[in-house]
């Protein structure tokens, strides 16, 4: 019996293993595998000990306890890419459990090689781009949209304790996406939240203490295991040498992710009264402009504070924020609304927005004609969902890619897992069940035309940003190539110049020319300025200050791009009662083109 038992298993296993071995070999064929922003490659050297020079779990995005696992690691082979092994492991493992979960819904051979098929194509058009440029916030994403396929496609257990430990994976996928982006996690946490519900109302008897224990156990053990973590992380923090320090920075550090990412810097002319008031000089406020605070010691977290508050107070009074029931946001909930209405009708999200379509249309074709069905509330439901998000989005003007893509893939999911529920049900005898086996297949076959075209339409777009990037690429690599060379110097780049170059993000592939050594160089601002990781680096250097260290000799330098005004660091100097003048003293090349600036501030 159980060698009959075993033979299924070991078929899905191999079909599963062949299918991801093909899925990532075609795409590591196709594509080198990058990091997509610095705040990734920032984390990265974090934790592989690149930016201070020893690894160190205190990555600031991710939680402590995740981080300091991967810095372990790093500890003990230093040479291996943790980060971005990880990562992968993570986006590509969730396609495993899709799949395996796929095989084991339908039986017939032709049908789980059908179903392989059509997830390929399904995660490929739908994250072709994610799976090449990978983004730790895609990243928890792709976690939590697994677990909501995973549970909404489970099997009902009757005990509750069973039920836990059939559905032990999809809680597990939360608690790790909590741990890789908090922020992600909670707001895909409607859609888990929804998928649950579905799954209750379904059930014969709903409201008694078996069926409600069954859904509490889960519920709560996702909370349960997201505080640990959480505390964990609080923790961790509280039990360091320098807690005050690390106190100080998280609060400059949400005070600064409120100003640069929510509210909007005040301008200064218009402002220029409050400025004084605060002893914010025209100068100092330049570097706020240009995220080069790194440069002020006296740019701390009160002074950010007050620029918060500040904008909080007057925020409706003019035309940079709203209020709305005393939420603050760059756009009001009218103009919200006007852009979701000319997103959806302008289809603006693209592939996504097809794929989608078809998805709710599958779902209503299959449902709508089954009695007890549910399919208008929770479609409804799902509506609501979706458009609050949306609209919260707009609202704060944060409509990026590697926040709405996650948006969209969790949507698809409690839509993929309502049409697959309805396609394996067993028909009731007491019912008249209308879907027939025609329309079944008619459904799966519009899905896969719709994901086949999003797969070219993303395979295309994918390309062409691969080949900017690694055009554009060779810039950085070229500056990282420099400093290493030099190593007996401390180099500070300016933020912008360090960021991107006509339009491409500068990043790192996360494979190839792996160096996890430390790195003498830093931006002259985000995330990380003013953390005690930044003092660490600067110690090791025997640096106390910036502002100090630029002017104090030989050994440290500023680098920008070839061609940026610096009139504004001459003004800063003079401001604070020196008169420099910045002296190019070597140019860093990108083969024959020069691309960077060296330059020592000389009196």
């Amino acid at each position: 019996m159980m060698e009959d038992l075993r033979k299924p298993a070991f078929s899905r296993l191999w079909k599963v293993a062949l299918f991801m071995l093909l899925f990532v070999a075609g795409i590591a064929t196709a594509f080198d595998f990058y990091y997509d922003l610095n705040d990734d490659t920032t984390i990265k050297d974090i934790i592989s000990g690149a930016y201070t020079g020893s690894p160190s779990g205190y990555s600031v995005q991710m939680l402590y306890p995740l981080s300091f696992v991967v810095s372990l690691l790093y500890k003990a082979i230093p040479g291996i890419p943790w980060y971005g092994l990880f990562l992968c492991i993570c986006q590509f493992g969730a396609v495993a459990l899709i799949a395996w979960r796929s095989t084991k819904l339908v039986k017939k051979q032709w049908m789980q090689i059908g179903a392989l098929v059509f997830e390929a194509l399904f995660a490929a058009g739908f994250l072709i781009r994610q799976f090449v440029m990978i983004q730790y916030s895609v990243t928890s994403g792709i976690c939590m949209a697994t677990a909501i396929f995973l549970f909404l496609t489970g099997e009902e257990k009757e005990s509750p304790g069973r039920y836990l430990k059939q559905n032990l994976v999809p809680v597990l996928l939360v608690i790790l996406s909590f741990m890789i982006r908090t922020e992600m996690c909670l707001m895909l946490l409607p859609f888990l939240l929804l998928a649950g519900f579905s799954k209750w109302m379904a059930q014969e008897k709903v409201f008694t203490v078996h069926n409600v224990k069954k859904y509490l156990y889960i519920l709560g053990a996702a909370l349960f295991g997201m505080m640990i973590v959480f505390s964990m992380d609080k923790l961790s923090t509280v039990m360091a040498g320098n807690h005050d320090d690390w106190k100080s920075f998280q609060s400059f550090f949400d005070a600064r992710t409120k100003l640069y990412d929510f509210y909007g810097i005040p301008s200064y002319e218009e402002n220029q009264e409050f400025y004084q008031e605060i002893g914010l000089a025209r100068e100092e406020y330049t570097l706020l402009e240009n995220y080069n605070f790194s440069l002020d010691e006296e740019i701390d977290e009160h002074l950010l504070e007050k620029l918060v508050d500040y904008q909080e107070a007057h925020a409706g009074e003019g035309q940079a924020l709203s209020k709305t029931a005393g939420f603050v946001s760059k756009k009001n909930l009218k103009e919200a609304v006007w852009l979701y209405k000319e997103q959806l009708l302008g289809m603006k999200s693209g592939v996504y927005a097809y794929l989608l379509l078809a998805l709710y249309f599958s779902y209503i074709l299959l449902a709508s004609g089954r009695k007890k069905s549910g399919c208008y509330w929770k479609i409804l439901l799902l509506l609501v969902i979706r458009s609050i998000l949306w609209l919260y989005l707009f609202m704060v003007d944060r409509s990026l890619e590697r926040i709405t893509c996650p948006l969209l893939l969790a949507e698809s999911m409690v839509l993929l897992g309502w049409i697959i529920g309805e396609t394996t049900r067993k028909q009731e005898s007491t019912e008249k069940f209308l879907m027939t086996k025609a329309q079944g297949a008619g459904v799966y076959i519009l899905l896969a035309l719709c994901t086949a075209a999003a797969f070219v339409s993303n395979l295309q777009r994918t390309g062409t940003e691969y080949e900017n990037r690694e055009r554009i690429n060779s810039r950085w690599e070229s500056l990282i190539t420099y400093c290493k060379e030099h190593t007996e110097a401390y180099y500070v780049i300016d933020v912008y110049s360090s960021t991107s170059y006509e339009g491409v993000f500068y990043s790192e592939k996360i494979f190839k020319n792996v160096d996890n050594s430390y790195r003498n160089f830093d931006i002259c601002g985000g995330w990380l300025s003013k953390s005690p990781l930044m003092k660490e680096k600067l110690a090791r250097s025997k640096i106390s200050d910036l502002e100090s260290a630029l002017c104090a000799g030989e050994r440290v330098y500023f680098v920008a791009d070839g061609d940026k005004d610096l009139s504004w660091l001459i003004d800063y100097y003079a401001f604070k009662g020196q008169n420099i003048e910045p002296e190019r003293v070597d140019t860093i090349y990108d083969g024959e083109t020069p691309c960077f600036a060296v330059y020592r501030l000389s009196f």
